[in-house]
């Protein structure tokens, strides 16, 4: 019967566990979706500027184009930072799921296991009780 009752305790908090990883891996993926949105901003900047630019081309557009180009980088990394960080959210959102409902399969079987103990005792006290009535 301890069995049970720590298989469930332990199961409830490996839940909670899970829940909270989840969590924080959407709110990580918040903040990369921000940045995202931001770099996406200031790659549109730098292009407008370019383009306003009487210096748009040649050599003077060069530290223009190497900015652009390492924001266009690092925006390549944050969609497979993302899609890592989405992919790790969802499998904690899935094992807490799955967690939760063999924590409360265990509580359920821990309650049974209680209610039939319960129950015999009830039995052998009646009988008992039957036995010292005829004697």
């Amino acid at each position: 019967m301890k069995d049970t009752k720590a298989r469930a305790a332990a199961l409830k908090r490996l839940a909670q566990f899970e829940a909270r990883m989840r969590d924080l891996g959407r709110s990580r993926l918040a903040a990369i979706e921000s940045e995202r949105a931001r770099i996406d901003d200031d790659l549109k900047a730098i292009f407008e500027a370019l383009e306003a630019s009487p210096f748009a081309y040649g050599a003077s557009a060069k530290p223009g184009l190497s900015r652009a180009r390492t924001a266009h980088i690092r925006l390549d990394r944050l969609v497979h930072e993302e899609r890592e960080a989405r992919h790790r959210a969802e499998t904690h959102g899935v094992r807490a799921v799955i967690v939760e409902e063999a924590g409360a399969k265990a509580a359920a079987r821990h309650r049974e296991e209680r209610e039939r103990k319960a129950l015999l005792e009830i039995v052998e006290r009646a009988i008992a009780h039957r036995d010292a009535s005829q004697t």
